[in-house]
């Protein structure tokens, strides 16, 4: 009979703060900081213009600050951390846009300031699967020696008809091909960032998909809820009745799919989306709560006793048996 594996705090998951401690033996928290400021859709790069959902801040946690030199955002948000959590130890996170696209000069000086500030233990650097040459996954190597780096990739989905619909401007392909690219770096711990809700999505497509990350041995998943924010495209197909985006209860359902079919090795960073600017927000309204959706997911996983990486670890079994 199966057990659910020793994960932290009682989760039915693989928690990222379990993460943190295996890895520096303590809590760590992330310091959010905005340095680029466009990617290859906002540039016009494969006919594109902007991801459906993306808004204009490219998702930056505080797209006020991104006039402020790199130290003063950390030391900003550094401090207002440190006080609320009584927090130690640091990762940067460059979150906004693409961090691996043009200006890479700027960016390498702008990773090394982050490295040297106080308390700071390593790098989240946020990307895109297209935006990978062989100068950045050298620098991510260079980096990867001395320091812990997390590479958070924008995949959002293997489905190529649903890459479309987001007009991400690359395939399917790219997206493994990246992965793979990210693998072979050593000590480059690479985040799956995965949406849910996107049209034509099937329950065994979810499946596949964590199926696939579990082969490829990505360290981690964000998972996202396609949500509509205002002035975005998607917006437009919001408006005009064409797409709905998930309730709470639909979207708990597939990600407990996922999670069964997720090896439990996987760290979970996010389990949904939460909108850092509420004023922006059309739909869903569920978004808008940061403990809501996990503690229903919670419940939700414990209702039906079961577990990330449960039908993982019983295809697993079969395997071995075979």
């Amino acid at each position: 009979m199966q057990q659910i594996p020793p994960f932290e705090h009682g989760k039915r998951y693989h928690p990222l703060s379990q993460h943190y401690r295996e890895q520096f033996g303590e809590k760590v928290y992330k310091v959010s900081v905005s340095v680029a400021d466009s990617c290859p859709n906002r540039e016009g790069r494969n006919g594109m213009k902007v991801c459906i959902f993306c808004d204009e801040w490219g998702s930056a946690a505080y797209h006020q600050q991104g006039d402020q030199p790199i130290r003063k955002q950390i030391q900003i948000n550094r401090e207002a951390i440190r006080k609320r959590y009584r927090a130690e130890k640091f990762l940067i996170y460059f979150q906004a846009y693409t961090n691996t696209f043009g200006r890479f000069k700027e960016l390498e000086a702008l990773y090394q300031l982050a490295l040297e500030e106080k308390d700071v233990v390593g790098l989240v650097v946020g990307t895109r699967p297209d935006c990978l040459p062989e100068r950045v996954l050298r620098k991510f190597a260079e980096i990867a020696r001395e320091h812990y780096l997390s590479v958070e990739l924008g995949v959002q989905t293997l489905d190529d008809a649903q890459l479309i619909f987001l007009s991400r401007g690359h395939d399917s392909a790219s997206s493994l091909k990246a992965i793979r690219k990210l693998k072979a770096v050593s000590g480059v711990n690479l985040c799956v960032h995965l949406m849910f809700g996107l049209p034509g999505e099937t329950d065994q497509q979810i499946r596949e998909t964590a199926e696939i990350l579990s082969e490829h041995k990505v360290d981690g998943v964000k998972l996202h809820n396609l949500h509509v924010l205002k002035n975005t495209p998607l917006e437009k197909l919001y408006r005009e009745s064409r797409f709905v985006p998930l309730e709470l209860e639909e979207y708990t359902r597939k990600v407990c799919i996922f999670l069964e079919n997720l090896s439990p090795k996987i760290a979970v960073h996010r389990l949904a989306a939460v909108a850092s600017r509420w004023e922006e927000l059309i739909a869903p309204a569920w978004t808008r709560e940061k403990m809501r959706p996990t503690q229903y997911i919670d419940d939700y996983l414990a209702t039906k006793n079961t577990w990330q990486g449960r039908n993982y670890l019983a295809a697993e079994a079969d395997e071995q048996v075979c």
